[in-house]
């Protein structure tokens, strides 16, 4: 009661709710730039702290003499300015080492001992403040178990308050926190204003209470104005540096959710992104889409034109898919070259083809980029929610077993998932497992088509073909597993296996017979490719003019250079090479003249219409006299009826190889079929 009578009935009500005013809006900017400090470290920490400690012990100084001008003293007051300004920098440093001891650890002990340090500079700064106060013709009385109980109260506060702070996590001012403080600073003051009396001595006339000649009113005001200022210059840089911690929180947000190079959201946006909406279709039934975009093509614009083009392609793909989309949809970078579009309320393959077929248009169309041209392509895979699944790895599975789908029927398609594609995808996982332990193990058979000579019908050749029969699958087609074993990177292996079995079958054979054998585009870019022939010739002892290598165009495109030097080391071994399937690529005239090519073989489709087809018939015709002007051998593969053959044979082709002549034979039937040959010579 008596501490509210002295509140009350001793003071200036307008000074102690200036002196409150300004002793909670110190708190709280104190506490914010507190917890600044404390999300710091190394130099900039001890920044923060001093810039706190300031702010604080302003706001301890201004709220005791403000609150002080508000004590109606019986008597005449002067300031002591040594003890006044003494007591303003144990406020100040007292605060400074406080809340350097509250940003060391947000342990119990650190709490605490700021706490302590705390309330020690409140109170120290109080009671040296109140030391500077001279009242004339008046004796000062204490109760000294007051003191003791507002020093008691204003540290237990403090520590209270810092405690609470230690367990903020700083993304805003913690307002409990603000109201302990200004409850310790509050606390300390007036109870410590209550343990002191001021008991005037005999004779002393009571007036109203001045200070040094100028009123208290004006004097609060200015410790008021200068406080303000000191607690707004710590409030606008704690603001300001809010602000840019904001926009830096922000950036980086951005840059963790974005792709740096084509501004799209990234893999982790796509991920939240479809988690989102599959949440959204398993609880309500909401429908969308998923595309997946594999480009076509870039690995060799990105090497061969450079990485500054690839970058620069990839940059306009990221634009042309976000025209090709629809308003609100979601496109994203999810891999090196691979993309994804969530299309909402899409619920049937229609909708989803149509985007599809959009982006595949807009992907065709080619890109300038300084003075090159890039032209790529892209696939699609589609799956959609919830008709096909609500969980997004499943999702993402269905989306790429449909993409899968699409590349191997070609490039620039689209594909739907459904159920047939998974009995596909194990099929080729199984038939994955069992192309490598065939490879490992040599497990093929080679059979061999004969080749005769068109005049004469005699038996001059054969072509050796790889067959494959695994136990679980039966006999799966080379145009199966050729490709598949390609892109396992098996085929330099299976390659060299049956080279090795049918030139040692070859060496049974009469030495007017030469061999074929075929050789994939990625064999001709294999550096181990001649030392391999020629470690076969010679283990085999097959001559090697009996041994001609088929190429096919395609293997001359990706590195010409390599394949010349390639081919020019095979020949230099004594090795024929015949180009394949001549007619269907890109024929270019000049990969007879640079390369070392001693027989061109005119494609099966070309002989199959020849007869009835007049374009047919003139390219046949005209690879015929192409031959001859080279002095080149011709041979027509897939001879299938004597019209064929009659029209082959009429305009000089030398060889003819197809079902007409014979169908593919084992080593033994072919073995048969030599000796019947040479017993028909010896007749």
């Amino acid at each position: 009661m008596h501490f509210f009578n002295h509140l009350l009935h001793d003071h200036d009500l307008a000074l102690i709710l200036l002196a409150a005013a300004i002793c909670a809006a110190g708190c709280y900017v104190g506490v914010g730039l507190s917890q600044r400090a404390a999300s710091e470290r190394g130099t900039a920490r001890w920044h923060w702290c001093f810039l706190t400690g300031i702010v604080a012990g302003c706001t301890i100084w201004a709220t005791h003499f403000i609150a002080m001008f508000g004590y109606r003293s019986p008597v005449p007051v002067s300031l002591d300015g040594v003890l006044t300004l003494l007591s303003a920098h144990i406020a100040v440093v007292g605060s400074c080492a406080a809340v350097a001891v509250a940003t060391l650890s947000r342990r119990l002990w650190a709490s605490a001992t700021s706490g302590l340090l705390f309330g020690l500079t409140i109170a120290a700064m109080h009671y040296t403040g109140m030391s500077g106060y001279v009242f004339a013709g008046a004796e000062v009385r204490w109760d000294y178990g007051l003191v003791v109980v507002s020093i008691a109260l204003g540290t237990a506060l403090a520590a209270a308050a810092n405690f609470r702070l230690s367990g903020s996590d700083g993304t805003k001012v913690d307002i409990g926190s603000v109201a302990l403080w200004v409850a310790a600073i509050v606390a300390l003051h007036f109870t410590g204003m209550a343990s002191m009396t001021i008991a005037p001595l005999a004779g002393t006339v009571v007036t109203d209470a001045t200070y040094s000649g100028v009123g208290g009113n004006a004097l609060a005001g200015a410790i008021a104005t200068i406080s303000l200022m000191i607690v707004g210059l710590g409030l606008t840089t704690s603001q300001t540096d809010r602000r840019q911690q904001l926009r830096s929180r922000l950036r980086l947000q951005h840059q963790a959710m974005h792709d740096a190079l084509t501004g799209l959201p990234n893999r982790r946006a796509f991920g939240r992104a479809l988690a989102k909406r599959s949440a959204a279709a398993e609880a309500t039934g909401a429908a969308f889409a998923l595309l997946v975009v594999d480009l076509d093509n870039f690995k060799p614009v990105n090497d061969g034109m450079g990485h500054a083009t690839g970058d620069e392609v990839l940059k306009r793909v990221a634009h042309r898919l976000e025209c090709a989309a629809r308003p609100g949809d979601f496109v994203a970078r999810v891999g090196g070259d691979e993309f994804a579009i969530l299309l909402d309320g899409v619920r049937d393959s229609s909708a989803a083809g149509s985007v599809a077929d959009r982006v595949i248009e807009i992907l065709g169309r080619p890109f300038l980029i300084g003075e090159q041209i890039a032209e790529i392509g892209a696939c699609v895979g589609i799956s959609l929610a919830p008709h096909h699944a609500t969980n997004p790895s499943r999702l993402v599975n269905h989306a790429d077993h449909a993409l899968y789908s699409s590349k191997r029927r070609g490039k620039g398609r689209w594909q739907v998932f459904d159920d047939t594609l998974l009995e596909a995808i194990e099929r080729r996982r199984v038939l994955e497992a069992a192309l490598r332990r065939a490879a490992v193990r040599e497990d093929f058979d080679v059979v061999y088509q004969p080749i005769v000579d068109s005049s004469t019908d005699e038996l001059v050749g054969a072509e050796a073909l790889a067959r494959w029969s695994p136990a679980t699958h039966g006999a799966v087609p080379p145009a199966e597993f050729i490709p598949m074993a390609e892109e396992l990177g098996l085929i330099g292996r299976i390659g060299m296996t049956v080279l090795r079995k049918a030139c040692r079958e070859a060496m049974s054979w009469p030495d007017s017979i030469k061999l074929s054998v075929n050789l994939s585009p990625v064999q001709i870019l294999d550096p181990r490719l001649v030392s391999g022939v020629a470690a076969v010739l010679h283990e085999t002892g097959l001559p090697p003019q009996r041994l001609e290598l088929e190429i096919t165009e395609t293997a001359l495109l990706g590195d010409d250079e390599l394949a010349l030097r390639t081919l020019n080391r095979l020949v230099a071994l004594g090795v024929n090479v015949s180009l394949d399937d001549f007619g269907t690529g890109y024929s270019s005239l000049s990969y007879l003249h640079r390369f070392p090519i001693s027989r061109i073989k005119i494609d099966g489709s070309f002989v199959n219409q020849a007869p009835v087809d007049a374009n047919s018939a003139s390219i046949v015709r005209a690879i015929a006299e192409l031959g001859k002007s080279m002095d080149l051998q011709i041979t027509a593969e897939g001879i299938e009826t004597a019209a064929q053959r009659e029209f082959i044979t009429s305009h000089g082709c030398q060889n003819l190889q197809g079902f007409l002549i014979s169908r593919p034979l084992s080593e033994a039937e072919f073995s048969d079929l030599c000796r019947a040959a040479g017993q028909e010579r010896a007749a």
